[in-house]
């Protein structure tokens, strides 16, 4: 808004207002008198430009954002903690709170018999699967601790882009009166949960099927349904939760679809068979992390796409998914999994 108040456009207006008889050239007394109030003048424009698009929620950041959202009521979701399974000795009681280590982490032992992760964010949901637990509390009879798989995957802190989402939709009213993004804004809201997708009337009036995915876009476990199912509807039909009286709920998880890539691929000359497939496998699955529960159908021109802009691959063919060359759709409750990438090498 303010591009064109620069340095040099204050100058030559300021100097414009000097009498004809005064010597304005640079170097001149005149010219370094208000040469130093006009770059000030030009930085307060650069500021004001900052400030106005701190004050609108599309292009608002950081703090600036979390007081435009605090105006509709929506705060910044925090960062959680990963909740973990333990095997333990069994038939011995560990008391609630008990203090774990492993690979420089910390976990406390929960009353629902799970462990969770004394640090927040994505550092719980390392791969620390089968690991050994060294308690750091006395309890009899405990002969073996093992950390198994995650239950409920840790998350950073909301980004603003998502927190903007959210406010929008807020203040667009685009989920009000329990309709479908409603529900789908109740869901999301839990700790650990990524996207949600709703089936309204799916097996009667009054219905209403949710199915999610964890923070990780990975199907969910029991412990995570469950927090949903009770955050929503914990007492069917009672109104005891977000839903209204009369709404029966149901909570699942959504579920993995495998897919097979193969290719018949030339390798650039400095790159291997297992450069090649690396590349394609990373390409593919952050792919497959942003089609969760947003589309319905992988496109091999999609798959076609990532080989044709690996730097690794010089030529290619013969791209398929589950063996055919075409689309693959999935189902309403599926989410893409890669299974395995086979890549096949072309002669020169």
């Amino acid at each position: 808004m303010f591009e064109a108040q620069t340095f040099d456009d204050i100058m030559d207006r300021m100097l414009a207002r000097v009498t004809a008889d005064i010597d304005t050239r640079e170097g001149s007394v005149i010219y370094n008198a208000l040469a130093p109030a006009a770059a000030e003048l030009a930085k307060s424009y650069i500021w004001l430009d900052t400030v106005l698009e701190l004050v609108f929620s599309d292009t608002a950041q950081g703090e600036f954002l979390d007081r435009r959202a605090a105006e509709a009521g929506i705060e910044r979701t925090p960062a959680t903690k990963a909740v973990r399974a333990g095997e333990f000795t069994a038939g011995i009681t560990i008391p609630p709170g008990s203090r774990f280590f492993v690979d420089n982490l910390y976990f406390q032992y929960t009353g629902d018999g799970t462990l969770e992760c004394e640090t927040a964010g994505e550092a719980g949901n390392a791969g620390i699967s089968g690991q050994n637990l060294l308690p750091l509390d006395t309890i009899p009879g405990l002969e073996k601790a093992v950390m198994r798989d995650i239950l409920i995957p840790g998350r950073e802190e909301e980004d603003d882009n998502s927190l903007r989402a959210r406010y929008f939709t807020r203040v667009r009213r685009e989920a009000v009166s329990a309709n479908k993004q409603h529900y789908k804004q109740w869901a999301e809201e839990v700790d650990g949960v990524g996207r949600a997708k709703i089936f309204p009337l799916w097996n009667g009036a009054g219905t209403v099927k949710v199915v999610i995915t964890n923070a990780n876009l990975e199907p969910a476990s029991d412990i995570l349904i469950k927090k949903v199912k009770d955050y929503i509807d914990p007492d069917e039909g009672q109104g005891e939760g977000q839903a209204p009286i009369g709404a029966a709920v149901t909570v699942e998880s959504a579920v993995w679809k495998e897919i097979e890539i193969s290719a018949s691929v030339l390798p650039e000359l400095n790159s291997s068979i297992d450069d090649v497939k690396a590349e394609i496998e990373k390409g593919v699955l952050n792919l497959f992390k942003k089609m969760a529960f947003e589309e319905n159908t992988v496109r091999l021109s999609q798959i076609n796409n990532i080989v044709y802009n690996s730097a690794s691959v010089s030529d290619y063919a013969d791209i398929k998914m589950n063996g055919a060359a075409e689309n693959l759709v999935l189902s309403d409750v599926e989410i893409p999994k890669l299974k395995e990438v086979t890549i096949l090498e072309q002669t020169r």
